[in-house]
């Protein structure tokens, strides 16, 4: 009665051994292991990012987005998020508002796009946003374990990239997030100051921060960036006495030429294929 026993301890012995041999093989063809928090921060923001591009639609002008993704490329150089790639696209809408989605997926809108000026209004919403991902505002995405409905999902979905019910829920909350309730005043504001650096460091003009923020609160299509984030004022002030705090220089490069060359060529293409 004890061969069976031995037999079967041998078996499990045996397939552990090949599991193992195995992963180490896939280790080492795969190269650096990358951290699972981050892919599940990136899953995240991949998913909530297509929402908003479902929602309002993607801009597809290859041109400007390179642009965009220039200036903000640029700008991400200074995070501390260097495991990142951020990304950034327009989203097809009146409404002046921007998304930071977790991963380093940034959206701004045309509405948004529309009262800039200059490179430097530019940067200085890029660098705002790029602040909440870098400072972590939607969180940590620590991995917790799999419940039994991700590891199906895992299994099921073609090349497994089938949301999961964790991430689901993270995306659903994070939309009631943009939408409706807003981030925490304190995480606005630290944003806003950490984006200032980031504009220090880029040489950028720090005023043109404070002027964008004006230009918003007097924008028509201002209701959902106003109703989740704190009052302007209070952030203009906010951001003042942070400068003058820290001695930052206000006066720097506006890039207005460039700005407006790339941006008059956009609006010259955009109209064209909306009036067909």
């Amino acid at each position: 009665m004890i061969f069976p026993s031995i037999y079967n301890y041998i078996l499990i012995v045996s397939i552990y051994f090949v599991l193992f041999v195995n992963c180490q093989l896939i280790k080492k063809k795969e190269g650096p292991k990358v951290d699972p928090n981050v892919t599940k921060e990136v899953n995240t923001g991949k998913t909530l990012a297509a929402r908003l591009a479902k929602k309002y639609g993607l801009i597809k002008d290859e041109p400007f987005t390179r642009y965009i993704n220039l200036v903000g490329k640029s700008l991400a150089t200074y995070s501390s998020r260097q495991e990142l790639d951020f990304r950034f696209g327009i989203l097809d809408t009146e409404d002046v508002n921007a998304f930071a989605c977790p991963g380093g997926y940034v959206l701004i809108t045309r509405g948004a796009i529309d009262l800039m000026e200059n490179e430097a209004e530019l940067a200085s919403l890029l660098s705002h946003e790029l602040s909440h991902v870098t400072l972590k505002h939607s969180g940590d995405f620590e991995e917790k374990g799999a419940g039994i409905l991700d590891i199906i999902s895992a299994i099921m979905a073609p090349g497994g990239d089938l949301v999961s019910s964790v991430t689901k829920n993270a995306v659903d909350g994070m939309v009631n997030q943009f939408f409706e309730k807003g981030r925490k005043k304190e995480e606005e504001i630290e944003s806003d100051k950490a984006g200032i650096i980031y504009l220090s460091q880029a040489g950028y003009d720090l005023d043109s921060s404070i002027i964008y923020l004006k230009k918003l609160d007097k924008s028509q299509h201002n209701e959902v960036a106003l109703k989740t984030h704190p009052p302007t004022a209070e952030r203009i002030t906010e951001l003042d006495k942070f400068i003058a705090e820290n001695k930052l220089t206000k006066k720097g490069k506006l890039n207005a030429p460039r700005y407006l060359s790339e941006f008059n060529a956009f609006k010259q293409r955009y109209n064209k294929l909306a009036t067909k």
